[in-house]
This record gives C-alpha cells, structure tokens and sequence, in this order.
C-alpha cells in the first residue's frame, strides 16, 4: 500500500537544521577590515569564479515537474490512524516546494526485506530504500542500487548530506570504489559493556554516588563490578544480581570486528590491524568465560539463565534481578529506565566507544538502480537525512495536534494525549528513520541529546575495515557447521555454566574439525583484496 512521504524544504532551512544538529557546516570566510586590498586580477579571479559557481548551480534542477518518488519506509507500526492526514502535510508541502510527488510504501520490519526484493524484481516503481536492513551486500550484488558519485549526484543533490555525515562513515558504503548508500545516521558506535543497575538495590547497601553521573555512564572494571556484585548479593541473597544476556550479545561487551558480520574469523585489535584471528582462542574471549564463571560460581547469576524467556528489564521489574547488560549509548540511562517501568538505574560501561566495520551499512538507504529520476530521488534522499519539517512530520506528527513542543524545546504530547490515545505515533522510531539529528527529542532526555551522538559517533574506536563485507557463499557448509557448534557451546561459555578452560578447549577443537581454518582463510582473503582495493593498509 503506497504512502506519501516527504520531499526537500528549502536550502535555507536544511542548512540551519545542520548547524543545530552539529553536522558539518560549510564556513564563510569574510574579508576582514584590515586587510591589504587584493589587487585587479585577484578580484577579477574571484568574480570569475563565483560567475562559474553560479552557472553550475543554475544548471540545477529545482521544479521537478511533479515527478512521483517512492519510497519504501520500515516501520513499527504502520496501523496509527493519523498517518494519512500527516501524510497528506508532507505532501502538500513538498508539492508546493519543489513539485516532487512522494509515497510511502510502508512495510513492518519482519516483511520489510520479502516486501521490497518483490518490488524489486517485478519492476514495481521504489526509488528509495532501506539496503541496510535488506543486506547491503546483498543489494549491491544483484545490482539494486544505484552510483550516489555517478554525474556528481550526491555533491549536486545531497549536498547537505556531505556536509553533515563524516566521509569515513560514507566510506563505510563505499563498494569497489563506488558508493552505494548513505548510512542511517544514529548511533553508529557501540559504548561496550554497559551494566545497568537498579538504583533501588544500591541504595539498600549505602553506595557512595559522591563519583557517579546518575545522567550518564560511569567508567569502570570488571573488578569494580565483581566489589559490587559482592555487596549486593550479601545484601539481596534471594535475588538474581547480573544477567549478561546470550552468546549472541557478546558483540556488545567484546572490543574485536566480527568482520563479514559473524564471530568465525574477526579483528583483535580493530582499529590498528586487518590481522584475521580466531577469537575463541584469544585472551579477551578466555578472560571474558572466566569471570563469567567466577560470577556464577559466586551465585550472581542464575543457573537458569541460559534458558530465561524474560528480558533483563521485565526481571528487574519482577523483583527478579538486580542488573542486566547493554549496549551503551548518548541516553541510554533514560531507555533503560523507561523499559524498567521509571525504576531509576546506575549505568557503568567496562569497554571502549568503538564503531564496527558493519555500522554504516547496517541501516544504510539507497536509491534504486532502475529509477528514472535520479535527481528527484537524492533530493528526497537529502530531505530525510537534514530536514527538520520532514523528520518531525514523519517521527512525530503536526504539531499542536500530535505534539506540543516545552519551553525548553523538547517534545511530549498535547495537554490531554496519550501516548494511547494520539492519533500519530509510534509509526516509525527515530533510529528507524535515515537520520534523527533533525527531529525534536522526547521530554525526559537532555536537549543536546543529538549533539552527544554526533560527538559519540566521531569520537569512537573505528575498525580500519570500515564498510568490508563478506560473501561465505563459498564456505556455506563450513559456516552452517560453524554456527552449530558455537550455538552448543555459546551460551554455558558466556552464563559460566561450565569451567572455561576445558571447555574452551572442547569448543575450539569441534570448530577446527567443523573448517574454522578454512572459513578464516576465506575471510581473510576476501578483507585483503577489499582492503588492496579500498586502499586500506
């Protein structure tokens, strides 16, 4: 079912939506005062130049005659029922703007991929969408998507994108030398090992916060950690105290590149070497297994926990559990708060900031290869990623009837609205969207929360394999082998269920007799050709 979406706002705004969101911002470098005169010729450069740029820029097309983009968007919930007057702002807007026609063709997550390859293959008109959630690699190699550089596109028609995203993440999509997509900008980085803990449960052992930001994450060790789980399991002996979640979060704790985006065959020391290893028989994977089990043979953990069907946060609410892993990121205390029903929560992270060579093409977007308006579709594309009045329609509704906005700028619902009761919301999240920096943020989360993802993003650990993917249809008998043995061994490994030495050591003889040698041999071949080819060293 095709809905309409946005189109471009004004140059003026999009570039005023950069400068509050902290993307690159082009400088303007006046004449100062006391400056010597330039002289005749200089002046007469200067005018030529500026006559050149304003030529090229007339060549731009700015009435697109009302060419029809569309646009397949994934979303939450795609039953709210104000998207069709929302909708129809964005439409009329865009119409009146730039004389762009777009839909929307909205699908849920799980038929996302299934929905967009049939457009794809029957010839359905979908000029955007989302290569990140279908598998990049995937849609460059049967040639879905489109060259962003071809005719200087992207520089012409995204121009606020290249202003906005560093070229190291539009690197990250960059394929044989051609770019291929842009990536979703949110949180591209990772803030490892975070542990989250009921506020509650410290205050019942007098914790000292005289040193702890209850805003943000708090550094600190595993040692740290275990003095504390210590005090609280004296404290509360009938209650779980960690939950460190399944084999398959350990991405989350662990510093290493899972490059080609699985553990068989990964970079140890990411942003320093291209060196392909085997993590299972590295001192990070082995150190990891044996506080595991030290955890759980001091009893913080459940011997159950392998097999838990409730998440970390509906046992804390249970009365369950005392603290449970995550992700860390720029507000990351508040989400973990609002998914514990308000309950307060002290966040600690044990690793590094650091952003995996499959962050920017994971939620990555691309215009179609077949699409008859490549100019029409990058200029949507621009909108989405820096536009505040088509990021706050699409996230949030119209104001004043789905959303009000404070005094200090954040958003929250009308006096009276609910969040059940709204007739616009919850249809997209803003990490589903190509980029949150334009939209307003929620009542409740610092007012620079955007701002603090911009710096977590550029300031992060980055994996020099940026970008690489890795096709293991080659290796696809080892790979099924591969992840059969880790999925018997994963999770008695990462809950402590087992002595890690001797089961490491089980673990990495079943995998070199499943052909982890010849998997990481593959793997490494393939990351030395992209990278001869990326002119990564």
């Amino acid at each position: 079912m095709k809905k309409i979406l946005a189109l471009m706002m004004c140059l003026a705004l999009t570039a005023g939506t950069l400068a509050g969101c902290g993307g690159g911002q082009a400088e303007t470098t006046g004449g100062d005062a006391a400056s010597p005169a330039a002289d005749d010729t200089g002046d007469e450069g200067a005018e030529a130049e500026a006559s050149g740029d304003e030529a090229a820029a007339s060549d731009l097309i700015t009435d697109f005659g009302g060419e029809t983009i569309v646009v397949a968007l994934y979303c939450n919930d795609d039953s709210v029922p104000g998207k069709d007057r929302v909708f129809g702002k964005i439409k009329e807007y865009y119409l009146d703007t730039y004389n762009i026609n777009v839909e929307f063709v909205t699908s849920l997550m799980g038929d996302y991929t299934q929905s967009v390859n049939m457009m794809l293959s029957s010839g359905e008109q979908v000029d955007i969408f989302s290569s990140g959630v279908m598998n990049f690699s995937n849609t460059v190699a049967n040639e879905s998507t489109y060259d962003l550089n071809e005719g200087d596109l992207l520089n012409n028609y995204g121009k606020d994108i290249v202003e906005l995203i560093d070229p190291e993440f539009l690197k990250g999509c960059v394929v044989n030398g051609t770019l291929y997509g842009i990536p979703c900008m949110r949180d591209l980085a990772t803030g490892m090992w975070c542990v989250v803990v009921d506020k509650e449960y410290m205050d019942g052992i007098d914790y000292d916060y005289s040193q702890i930001n209850m805003e943000e994450v708090n550094p600190a060790t595993a040692e740290d950690m275990t003095e504390l789980f210590t005090q609280l399991h004296e404290a509360y002996p009938d209650v779980n105290v960690v939950y460190p979640w399944n084999y398959g979060y350990l991405g989350q704790k662990l510093a290493y590149d899972a490059i080609g985006g699985d553990v068989f065959g990964v970079l140890l020391d990411p942003s320093n070497s291209l060196e392909v290893s085997n993590l299972f028989t590295s001192d990070m994977f082995k150190e990891y297994c044996q506080l595991m089990y030290e955890w759980q043979q001091a009893g913080f953990m459940s011997k159950d926990a392998a097999t838990e069907t409730q998440n970390g946060g509906a046992q804390v609410i249970a009365g369950t559990l005392i603290a449970d892993t995550t992700a860390g990121k720029p507000g990351i205390v508040r989400q973990k708060e609002a998914e514990r029903a308000g309950r307060d929560a002290v966040v600690f992270q044990l690793g590094p900031d650091f952003v995996a060579s499959s962050a920017p093409v994971g939620a990555a977007w691309s215009i179609n290869s077949t699409t008859e308006a490549p100019e029409a579709a990058m200029t949507v594309l621009n909108d989405l990623y820096t536009s505040p009045v088509v990021t706050n329609l699409l996230l949030w509704g119209e104001e004043g009837v789905d959303y009000v906005l404070t005094e200090s700028g954040h958003c929250t619902f009308p006096e009276g609205v609910t969040e059940q009761t709204v007739e616009y919301y919850n249809l997209v999240w803003a990490w589903m969207m190509p980029c949150e920096y334009p939209t307003y943020v929620r009542e409740g989360d610092d007012i620079d929360l955007w701002q603090k993802t911009i710096d977590f993003n550029n300031n992060a650990m980055k994996s020099k394999a940026l970008g690489f993917s890795f096709d293991s249809s080659e290796v696809s008998a080892e790979y099924t082998a591969l992840t059969n043995v880790w999925e018997e061994y994963g999770n008695s490994l990462v809950f402590g269920l087992i002595e890690p030495e001797a089961g490491i050591a089980e673990l990495n003889e079943r995998l070199e007799a499943a052909g982890l040698q010849t998997y990481i041999d593959a793997k490494k071949e393939a990351l030395e050709a992209w990278a001869a080819e990326n002119g990564v060293e």
